[in-house]
């Protein structure tokens, strides 16, 4: 049995159904007193949404910090790859790429794939710009190469870049070494068939090499070329195509150059008859033109060998007095058989007392005045003027050996100076260079250097004035006049000249010996507008106005006939 509670006094509350099956409460009648249920809040609820807030923004911060710092890295890295690539500075670039880099491609292997694409491009610089934004991992650089042989290679290179911190740099591959090289491809250069190598001809333009004489100068293709075939071994031989290749293809194409003939200075007749006048003694012949310093011949050992110059020197110190002022043609010297230089004796040849003017004095070789003149002189003023007389120059000659004096510094007291002043002391010289020293006298102050190739460019030099060029040439003059290179005498032509005896071994005050002496003649002609120079030097063979002159004669003959 059911039994029924206590009415309540509140009624119950009309509901309605919602659309969806829920309940909507109706509001109470008034009088009645109601509250609705209280909500469940979440604990701390505002801070926690902070805080939740600031964590995601900080493991954002977090994500972006590491990112630039990344970029930041892997930039630094790219640009000191830029800056040592402009360096050619190799084990920098190689320190400059990722560990990953680093550890695929040992320094050896980097640096040699560096040199030989910069060998096969014939590299001679390398230009980079500025480091361009970062774009896809990879920053862009302007590259300029210059090549010998290709001209300018341009482009853009781009950089892979890659790692963090101290891993971060360039990712390296062979393909950055040169501007436009892609993946894969080798740099490689290729020649064409050599061309048709040119001839060797004389003045006359006769085959040089037709005599023994004149192959001795050509000289052979080798390996090892000589003689002319070395010396303008580039314009004989010319040159083949060439091609440079990134992997097959075709970057760069030069045409090739056919070789080119040679037309030399040479008289080959001339050369044979001084190597007539010789006569197969030890020595050598050398004849040139003063105005361009063409070389007409060369016979023996005139310019291979050199030996000391003797009194033929004295054309430099006088030369050299007269433009410092310090000496002049109607200067007077006292008759004497020797000069006290630091307390030593320098005595005349043969111990001859002379002395007088400065003409007399030069024109029989005065030691005694001579000597002193290089002392006052001094050791760098007289060193000076030997180089710029061509001692110490090495022209395009074959088998040439530089003419040499010593070094200011090693000619230490008045003795060793006067004794260089008369081709003496460390004095060499070959019979070129003292042929050049006479023309340039006879080209009025002005030395050409000494040259082969018709084609070669003149090169002219003042040494001296031209007025005191006029009064070596007077003195010198006398020399053949009246003086000890009478022997070189040729009737109808003025000639001037300069007799030498060298000393090859210091004797003192004892006998003179001929075989220990060099004999030398140095001369020009006609001495008003001279066409030849020439320079005769014979070993052992005494004194040079009895045994050089007259082969001087002869040459200068052969060379004005």
């Amino acid at each position: 049995m059911l039994r029924r509670g206590p009415r309540s006094s509140v009624p119950p509350a009309r509901t309605s159904l919602l659309p969806g099956g829920g309940a909507r409460h109706r509001r109470p009648g008034r009088g009645t007193s109601f509250r609705p249920p209280r909500e469940r809040r979440l604990p701390g609820g505002p801070l926690l949404l902070v805080l939740l807030l600031l964590a995601g923004a900080g493991a954002g911060a977090y994500v972006l910090l590491r990112a630039h710092t990344a970029d930041t890295s892997r930039r630094d890295a790219a640009t000191r790859f830029v800056r040592a690539w402009d360096r050619e500075d190799y084990a920098a670039m190689w320190r400059a790429t990722s560990t990953s880099s680093r550890t695929a491609h040992h320094l050896r292997g980097f640096e040699e794939a560096y040199r030989a694409a910069a060998k096969a491009a014939g590299v001679t610089r390398v230009r980079t710009g500025a480091l361009g934004r970062t774009k896809d991992g990879a920053a862009p650089v302007p590259v300029v190469v210059t090549t010998k042989r290709f001209g300018t290679l341009r482009g853009v290179v781009r950089l892979p870049l890659e790692g963090r911190g101290k891993d971060a740099g360039v990712r390296w591959d062979a393909s950055l070494r040169l501007p436009g090289l892609r993946h894969g491809e080798a740099v490689k250069l290729r020649h064409g068939a050599p061309p048709t190598r040119g001839k060797i001809f004389a003045a006359d333009d006769s085959p040089l090499d037709a005599d023994t004489l004149g192959a001795s100068i050509a000289g052979t293709v080798g390996p090892p070329a000589t003689g002319l075939q070395r010396l303008y071994a580039d314009r004989l031989g010319g040159a083949p195509s060439q091609r440079l290749l990134f992997g097959d293809r075709e970057i760069r194409k030069i045409a090739a150059v056919p070789g080119q003939n040679l037309h030399t200075t040479i008289r080959p007749a001339l050369q044979r008859a001084a190597a007539a006048a010789l006569g197969g003694r030890l020595g050598g012949v050398a004849v040139i033109r003063p105005r361009n310093g063409a070389v007409l011949a060369v016979a023996g050992i005139a310019v291979s060998a050199p030996q000391p110059p003797g009194s033929t020197f004295k054309i430099i110190t006088l030369s050299t007095a007269l433009q410092k002022g310090i000496a002049s043609p109607s200067s007077s010297y006292p008759v004497r058989t020797f000069a006290v230089l630091s307390g030593t004796k320098l005595r005349n040849a043969s111990n001859e007392a002379c002395g007088g003017s400065l003409t007399n004095a030069f024109a029989v070789s005065c030691n005694s005045v001579f000597a002193p003149l290089g002392a006052r002189l001094g050791a760098k003023t007289l060193v000076a003027s030997a180089r710029r007389f061509g001692f110490g120059e090495t022209p395009k000659i074959p088998a040439i050996k530089p003419s040499t004096i010593a070094d200011a510094k090693d000619l230490r007291d008045d003795l060793a100076v006067g004794a260089a002043a008369i081709g003496q002391e460390r004095d060499l010289a070959t019979p070129l260079e003292m042929a050049t020293v006479g023309a340039t006298i006879g080209a009025g102050g002005v030395r050409a250097r000494p040259h082969l190739g018709r084609r070669d460019p003149v090169v002219r030099k003042r040494v001296i004035g031209e007025r005191v060029a006029h009064q070596v040439r007077a003195m010198m003059l006398q020399v053949v006049r009246s003086g000890t290179g009478t022997a070189a005498a040729l009737p109808g032509v003025e000639v001037a000249g300069k007799t030498g005896t060298a000393e090859l071994r210091p004797t003192a005050d004892g006998t003179p010996d001929p075989k220990n002496t060099d004999a030398w003649f140095v001369a020009f002609a006609p001495a008003n507008d001279p066409k030849v120079a020439v320079a005769v030097m014979l070993v052992g063979a005494g004194q040079g106005g009895a045994s050089a002159a007259p082969i001087a004669r002869k040459v200068l003959a052969a060379a004005l006939g």
